[in-house]
C-alpha cells in the first residue's frame, strides 16, 4: 500500500453518505470519495488524538498489523441463542454450539494460525462462541495429523458488547431487526440513519482501537515476527455491531471496493468476515450448509 494522507476531517460530508444510502440504487461505497469515511462519527485522525494506538494513516495501520505478524482478522458472529430476560445472559442453544463447532473445522481451519490472544465480547453466548470453535479446530487438526496446535487465549472485552440495538429494548431493532447494516445506514427516517450511524459509528472506533492494541500486544508475545507467517486476530461479537467493526477497518485501510460486499451482508449466525491486510480485499467467513452459503441483499 502506497502511503496516504491522513484522512481528512468529517463534517457535511456524511449527511452526502447518508443520503446516498438512501437512493433506491445506492451508490456503491467504493465510488465515494477517499476522503470519506462511510462510519465513524469522527474522522480517523482526530480519533487518534485520544488513542494510545489508533494510527493516523491507512499505511501506518497497514504496516501495524504486518510488522506483528498479523495478516487477517475474521470478524465473527456468535451462534444461534436462547431467549433471556437480560441480553447480555443470552447462551448458545444446542443449533448454536452446533454452528460454532462447524465454523471451527470449516473456516478456522482455514484461519489458522491465530494471534496469541482472541478479541472477544464478554457476552456469554460470544465467549462459548470461541472456545467452540477453538476447540473445534483443535480437534480437526487433531484428527487430520496437522500438526502441534496452539491454543491461543481469549481477551474478555466489556466494550464488545454494546446493548443499544437488540432485541428486547431497541424500537429501531424492533423495526429492522437482523439485517444487512445497510437497513439501519439507510433507514428512510433520517433521525433513526443518524442515531444508528452514531451508535455503530462509536463502536467502530472502539474495536479499531481494540484490534490495534491487540496487535502491539502480539509483537511483545512475538518479538521477531519475520519467523512466523500469517497470523489471523479473531474478533468474536454481536450480529449488526460485527460488520461496523469490519467495515471501518476497511475503510481505515482504505479498501474501498470491498465494502459493499460488508455493507450488504446480512451477517448470519457463527460466520462473519475476513479482511486480508496483506492482499487488502475483504471475504466472507460461511459454514458448510446445504442451502445458500451467504444471504447477501443486493
Amino acid at each position: 500500500m502506497m502511503p496516504s494522507p491522513a484522512v481528512a476531517k468529517l463534517s457535511s460530508a456524511f449527511i452526502g453518505i447518508m443520503r446516498s444510502l438512501h437512493c433506491e440504487r445506492a451508490q456503491p461505497l467504493h465510488l465515494l470519495p477517499s476522503s470519506q469515511h462511510p462510519l465513524l462519527p469522527l474522522p480517523i485522525d482526530t480519533v487518534a488524538d485520544t488513542s494510545n494506538h489508533v494510527p493516523l494513516t491507512p499505511s501506518e495501520i497497514q504496516t501495524t498489523f504486518l510488522d506483528s505478524g498479523v495478516s487477517k482478522v475474521a470478524f465473527i458472529r456468535h451462534g444461534n441463542t436462547a431467549p433471556a430476560s437480560n441480553d447480555f445472559e443470552r447462551t448458545l442453544t444446542e443449533l448454536g454450539r452446533s454452528q460454532s463447532r462447524a465454523a471451527g473445522a470449516s473456516y478456522g481451519i482455514d484461519l489458522y494460525p491465530f494471534c496469541n490472544e482472541v478479541l472477544c465480547s464478554s457476552a456469554p453466548r460470544c465467549v462459548e462462541t470461541a472456545k467452540l470453535l477453538l476447540g473445534s479446530v483443535e480437534e480437526t487438526m487433531q484428527q487430520n495429523d496437522v500438526g502441534d496446535y496452539a491454543m491461543p487465549k481469549l481477551s474478555l472485552q466489556e466494550q464488545m458488547y454494546d446493548g443499544t440495538m437488540q432485541p428486547e429494548g431497541s424500537r429501531l431493532f424492533a423495526k429492522i431487526g437482523y439485517a444487512p447494516i445497510r437497513s439501519y445506514l439507510a433507514n428512510e427516517n433520517l433521525d433513526d440513519a443518524e442515531a444508528a450511524r452514531i451508535v455503530l459509528g462509536n463502536y467502530a472506533r472502539s474495536s479499531l482501537d481494540i484490534m490495534v492494541g491487540a496487535t502491539t500486544k502480539e509483537r511483545r508475545y512475538n518479538p521477531t515476527p519475520d519467523t512466523y507467517i500469517g497470523r489471523t486476530l479473531l474478533f468474536f461479537a454481536h450480529a449488526v455491531y460485527l460488520p461496523s467493526a469490519a467495515l471501518c477497518l476497511a475503510a481505515a485501510l482504505e479498501c474501498y471496493n470491498e465494502m459493499d460486499l460488508i455493507v450488504n451482508t446480512n451477517t448470519k449466525e457463527a460466520e462473519g468476515y475476513c479482511i486480508d491486510i496483506d492482499k487488502e480485499n475483504v471475504s466472507l467467513l460461511c459454514r458448510p450448509k446445504h442451502d445458500l452459503l451467504c444471504e447477501v441483499v443486493l
